[in-house]
C-alpha cells in the first residue's frame, strides 16, 4: 500500500488507484523501481508526477538515462573509430579526478551491497546502489570528457573502462531489479 501526494486514499471516498491504472500511466519500469525505492516496512508516499517527469526528480529516469549516456558514449567511440583496448594494455592510474574515482568507488560496493540484500532481503538496497552509481555517473559524465579535445588517448581510453565498469554495474543492478536499461531515450 502506497500513499499519493495527491492525498489520502480511500474507498469510500472513491479515489483509490489499482495498481493496473499505475502500471499503465508509469510502466512496468518504473513501477516495479518504485516499490523496490524503500523497505518494505516503510510507508511510502509516490509523487506520481515527479516519477512522470524526465529530470534527476525521477528516480526510473534517472538511472535509466545513465545507462543511456553510457550507450551514447560507446556510439560516438564506434562513431571515430576509437576502439576500446584490452585493458591489460590501459593505464588505469590516470583515473584520478574525483568524479572518476566516485564512480570507481561506488562500483567497489556492488558485492557487499548485493550481499547485504540477499542477507536481509532487503531489495531497495540494491536500488538504492543503482540510484547511487546514476548520481555519480552523471557526475563523471558532466565534468569529465572521456574523448575529444584536450583528453589524450591514454586517459580516453582509461576512462572508456571506467564507462564498460559502470555499464556493467547497471546492467547488473537493473537486472536483478527487473527494470530494463534502454540504449537510448
Amino acid at each position: 500500500m502506497i500513499s499519493l501526494t495527491s492525498g489520502r486514499m480511500s474507498k469510500r471516498a472513491g479515489n483509490v488507484v489499482d495498481l493496473d491504472d499505475v502500471i499503465a500511466d508509469l510502466g512496468p519500469d518504473a513501477t516495479r523501481l518504485l516499490s523496490l525505492l524503500t523497505s518494505i516496512d516503510q510507508a511510502v508516499t509516490v509523487d506520481l508526477d515527479r516519477v512522470r517527469s524526465e529530470s534527476k526528480e525521477s528516480p526510473v529516469f534517472y538511472v535509466q538515462y545513465a545507462h543511456t549516456r553510457i550507450a551514447s558514449i560507446n556510439r560516438v567511440a564506434a562513431e571515430r573509430g576509437v576502439e576500446r583496448l584490452a585493458l591489460a594494455r590501459v593505464d588505469l592510474g590516470l583515473l584520478s579526478h574525483p568524479r572518476e574515482l566516485d564512480v570507481l568507488r561506488t562500483l567497489s560496493e556492488l558485492p557487499d551491497t548485493l550481499l547485504l540484500a540477499a542477507v536481509e532481503r532487503a531489495p531497495h538496497k540494491v536500488t538504492t546502489w543503482v540510484r547511487e552509481l546514476a548520481d555519480r555517473f552523471h557526475g563523471f559524465y558532466h565534468d569529465c570528457y572521456v574523448m575529444g579535445e584536450g583528453v589524450s588517448p591514454e586517459l580516453t581510453q582509461a576512462r572508456l573502462w571506467l564507462v564498460e565498469g559502470a555499464r556493467i554495474g547497471f546492467a547488473i543492478g537493473l537486472d536483478l531489479l527487473g527494470v530494463s536499461a534502454p540504449e537510448s531515450m
